[in-house]
């Protein structure tokens, strides 16, 4: 195994530091106080920052969410916690964090503490909220076990999405240091259309959730770009860029941990949604077998970004 330099170590704590320092400098909003949730890291900042983030959380507490704040490391909150249960666990870690950042970060073996710290504070609330959120903006969901899994994909794919506006948002400097210590999935794009026009920006973001969904759904890599641009003609130079920004996904979860929890999951995902969606008077939402006949499920994502005033 190979081991990490003495040097490498120092410089890892030290850019933790000043990521940290980064975002404790950002400016907060006194009238967000009541829907920050107490010793999750950053949570004001990211309240003060973003339009998109305080609609995700006042949504979810709107809808009954709650938040349980007991040690969840990385692993168990990816695969154990209910996506369909309006209640999120997370570790209560920010006092630890600011105690590393004055005092522990002097220790023999600051880097090893950094290290088991940061393995429970890497789920992003606002990616688990917008999960709980989409169940009720979408329409039901299918019975069979290729509909069911069609239609996570698609819900998947609309939570990355809003996980890359919402980044967009806040803004490249400050992107990259919430990514970093994890509190966000995503940094801000390189480009500039978040900058434009909101029809334009909202095209952009159809071209990433498009793009995300084809990974989701295991179309071949080299088949993808082609495959988007059949959906969304006429902007082919959008599309390669947001092509290239939905494929930073993780391959390992889009070809192996998302099928496999699929495959253990779906039917109870099915009944859980059923539960959801019983008083639904919306048809079925049965994506097509072909991610190239995509359409009214576009018109789905708009009014989704409409929601959340993107």
């Amino acid at each position: 195994m190979k081991k990490t330099s003495p040097t490498k170590d120092k410089m890892n704590v030290k850019k933790f530091l000043s990521d940290v320092d980064n975002v404790c400098a950002v400016p907060v909003q006194k009238s967000y106080q009541k829907w920050v949730l107490p010793e999750y890291p950053f949570d004001h900042q990211l309240l003060s920052l973003s339009s998109i983030y305080r609609k995700s959380r006042q949504t979810y507490l709107k809808i009954g969410g709650r938040f349980q704040p007991r040690v969840c490391s990385t692993m168990r909150g990816l695969s154990t916690q209910d996506l369909f249960k309006n209640e999120i666990d997370f570790t209560p870690a920010l006092s630890e964090l600011m105690w590393f950042k004055d005092y522990g970060r002097y220790i023999a073996n600051a880097t090893e503490m950094l290290e088991a710290l940061t393995s429970f504070t890497e789920i992003s609330i606002f990616h688990e909220q917008n999960h709980r959120i989409l169940w009720q903006l979408l329409p039901p969901a299918p019975k069979d076990r290729e509909g069911v899994c069609r239609y996570l994909n698609f819900a998947e794919s609309l939570v990355v999405t809003l996980d890359l506006a919402m980044t967009d948002q806040i803004g490249k400097k400050l992107s990259a240091p919430l990514e970093r210590l994890k509190v966000i999935y995503r940094p801000a794009g390189k480009d500039n259309y978040s900058e434009q026009s909101k029809e334009t920006y909202r095209n952009y973001l159809l071209a990433t959730l498009v793009t995300t969904y084809c990974a989701m759904e295991r179309i071949h890599h080299d088949d993808i770009l082609n495959a988007l641009n059949y959906v969304l003609p006429g902007q082919k130079a959008m599309n390669k860029v947001a092509h290239r920004r939905g494929m930073e996904l993780s391959e390992t979860f889009t070809q192996i941990t998302n099928p496999e929890w699929q495959a253990l999951y779906w039917k109870s995902a099915e009944i859980k949604l059923s539960h959801i969606h019983k008083k639904s008077k919306q048809p079925i939402l049965n994506l097509p077998k072909e991610v190239l006949d995509l359409d009214t499920e576009l018109g789905l994502a708009l009014r989704v970004f409409e929601f959340y005033d993107i």
